[in-house]
C-alpha cells in the first residue's frame, strides 16, 4: 500500500485492489469460475450484478449469470453450483425477501470454500475469530465479507493500519451482509463500534453520531439523511447505501471526509474484494 493521503479515495483503492486480483491470476494455470445468481428486482442489486460481470470479465474471470425466481429454484441451482468444478465461486444477490426461506439460510447453503461473499456461518465464524489463514488439507486464505472488507480497506489506504484503533465507529446498518459483520472487523482493530440501524431511538442515534470519529451508513430506504450538523468535522464518513445517507454537499462545505454513492463509491472496492476472494477460492 502507499502511504496514507488523507482521503477516503476509493478509486484508487479500488485500482490497487484489481491489481492484486490481475497479479493473483498470473499466477493461476486456469480461469476461475465465478458464479453470479440474481433472485429480485431491488435496484441496487441489479446494478452491482451488472458492474461485478463487467469487473470479472475485465479481470479475465468465466462469468457466468444465473436468474432465479423463488426460494426452491435457488436453493437447487445453489446445490447444482456447489458440485459444479468449473464454478469456484458463488455470489447471490441479498436481499431476496423469499417468505419461505430467510437469506441467512440461503447463505448457508453455499459452499464455504465458494463463498466469496464471505456470508457462510464458518466464513463468519472465522472472521470473527481473527483468522486470516485456514488449515483444511492445504493451506488457504480466509474468506472475509467483502463489503465490510472493502470499507476497512478505503480507511486503511487513506489513513493508515492503525487508524481504527482506539476510535468510535458508527455502524447504521443491523444486516447480516454488512453491519453485523463490520461491527466485528472493527471491534478486531481494536476499534469501539456501536451499532444501529433505521428505527434506532432518534435522540440516542444522534448522540451517536456527534460521539462517533467514523460513520458508516447503509440504510436502504430512499430521503433517509443524517443531519450533517450532528457530524464532527474530523468525522469520516462512509456511505454503503444505494440511495445516499448522507448531505454531500454539506459535508463538503464543512470540511468532512466521506465517500458518496457515485463516482467515490465502496462499491468498487467492495468488487475488487470478491474477486480478491475468488482468487483465494480458487485456491491461490
Amino acid at each position: 500500500m502507499t502511504e496514507p493521503t488523507g482521503r477516503l479515495d476509493c478509486q484508487e483503492t479500488a485500482r490497487y485492489y484489481r491489481e492484486l486480483v490481475r497479479q493473483n491470476l498470473r499466477e493461476l494455470s486456469f480461469k476461475p469460475g465465478m458464479a453470479v445468481v440474481l433472485g429480485s428486482e431491488d435496484p441496487g442489486s441489479v446494478l452491482y450484478r451488472k458492474l461485478l460481470m463487467k469487473d470479472g470479465e475485465e479481470l479475465g474471470f468465466a462469468v457466468k449469470p444465473f436468474l432465479v425466481q423463488s426460494s426452491l429454484e435457488t436453493a437447487k441451482l445453489v446445490a447444482q453450483l456447489n458440485q459444479d468444478k468449473t464454478v469456484h465461486g458463488i455470489f447471490v444477490f441479498y436481499p431476496l425477501g423469499y417468505p419461505d426461506l430467510k437469506d441467512d439460510e440461503i447463505m448457508d447453503l453455499v459452499d464455504p470454500g465458494k463463498d466469496i461473499e464471505g456470508l457462510h456461518s464458518i466464513n463468519i465464524g472465522y472472521m470473527t475469530k481473527f483468522r486470516k489463514r485456514l488449515t483444511g488439507g492445504h493451506e488457504r486464505r480466509a474468506i472475509v465479507p467483502c463489503t465490510s472488507r472493502a470499507v476497512l480497506k478505503v480507511i486503511k489506504q487513506g489513513f493508515g493500519a492503525d487508524h481504527l484503533a482506539g476510535k468510535t465507529v458508527l455502524v447504521i446498518n443491523d444486516s447480516l451482509r454488512v453491519g453485523r459483520p463490520l461491527t466485528a472487523m472493527v471491534a478486531n482493530l481494536r476499534g469501539t463500534p456501536i451499532l444501529c440501524h433505521r428505527d434506532s431511538n432518534a435522540a440516542h442515534l444522534e448522540r451517536f453520531v456527534r460521539l462517533a470519529d467514523v460513520i458508516i451508513s447503509a440504510v436502504p430506504v430512499k430521503d433517509y439523511r443524517l443531519p450533517a450538523e450532528w457530524i464532527r468535522t474530523d468525522a469520516l464518513c462512509i456511505d454503503l447505501s444505494y440511495e445516499g445517507n448522507f448531505d454531500f454537499e454539506a459535508l463538503r462545505e464543512r470540511g468532512i471526509v466521506f465517500t458518496d454513492n457515485a463516482k467515490n463509491s465502496v462499491g468498487r472496492v467492495t468488487r475488487a474484494m470478491a474477486l480478491l476472494n475468488l482468487t483465494y477460492a480458487a485456491g491461490w
